[in-house]
């Protein structure tokens, strides 16, 4: 069962012994990421025995002795922009229209992504496996089905890490929150801790989250572009977690 506990006890781990998942581990990981594509919608897929993946050239941010990750596919909004446009075009709707409808749905996805992403490296973290939110690697050479007019948008690195990796540094919940309400109630400070623990794009955590003058819907920002909403949804998942476990009276200003 996942718990705050569990948040507290996963690290991002870019070190791996080299081997593959245990064929139970593998079909019970297998097991969790189907139950969140169904739900999600997403098209979510565990991929094992594929090293290739990780072999990049890089500085800094490589993963090492990976052989199995988990992969999101989406629209390639550079292969159906084309097809999709002049659609729209044909219905009166304009080439600003068609950018923005895009944007639209690449930003929804982006943080439903990050949601159910968080919910599946939670689960493998209760498997006693480790993980790694990973944007450098070569996706061209997973071996997920990517049928055309389709691509990778992330992959997520699985299995049993040299080390437990470790703490980073974070900002203060300060300075990621704020509250409208007279005193802040003790779930909502739980909530922030979980959410601080959020692994993010280069540990940049560029959000806020707000808790608004009736002391119990919460508002989360963050900025609409790169990597930032995979992360808002990845704070999403572990905000929530911990706000549930204490049985709080709350709700999103906006759902996913």
């Amino acid at each position: 069962m996942i718990t705050v506990e569990t948040i507290r006890e996963r690290h991002s781990v870019r070190e791996y012994d080299g081997g593959p998942l245990a064929r139970a581990e593998f079909d019970a990981l297998g097991a969790v990421v189907e139950e969140c594509a169904c739900e999600s919608g997403l098209d979510i897929q565990l991929v094992g025995d594929n090293p290739e993946v990780f072999n990049v050239i890089a500085r800094f941010g490589l993963i090492r002795g990976c052989r199995t990750h988990v992969a999101f596919v989406v629209d390639d909004a550079k292969a159906r922009g084309a097809t999709s446009g002049a659609n729209a075009a044909a219905n009166g709707a304009t080439e600003t229209d068609c950018v923005e409808m895009r944007g639209a749905r690449r930003t929804a996805a982006d943080e439903a992504i990050g949601y159910w992403g968080q919910k599946i490296v939670l689960a493998a973290q209760d498997m006693e496996l480790n993980t790694c939110w990973c944007a450098l690697c070569s996706r061209k050479k997973s071996r997920a089905v990517v049928a055309p007019g389709k691509k990778i948008r992330l992959i997520i690195a699985v299995g049993h890490g040299k080390t437990q990796g470790f703490s980073r540094k974070t900002k203060s919940v300060e300075a990621l929150s704020s509250v409208e309400c007279a005193k802040a109630p003790a779930w909502f400070a739980a909530a922030m801790e979980a959410a601080q623990l959020a692994p993010t794009a280069m540990n940049n955590q560029n959000f806020k989250i707000t808790l608004l003058s009736d002391g119990k819907t919460v508002r989360i920002d963050a900025p609409q572009s790169g990597l930032n909403v995979i992360d808002e949804g990845i704070v999403r998942c572990n905000f929530e977690i911990a706000a549930n476990e204490l049985g709080a009276d709350w709700r999103w200003e906006r759902d996913i």
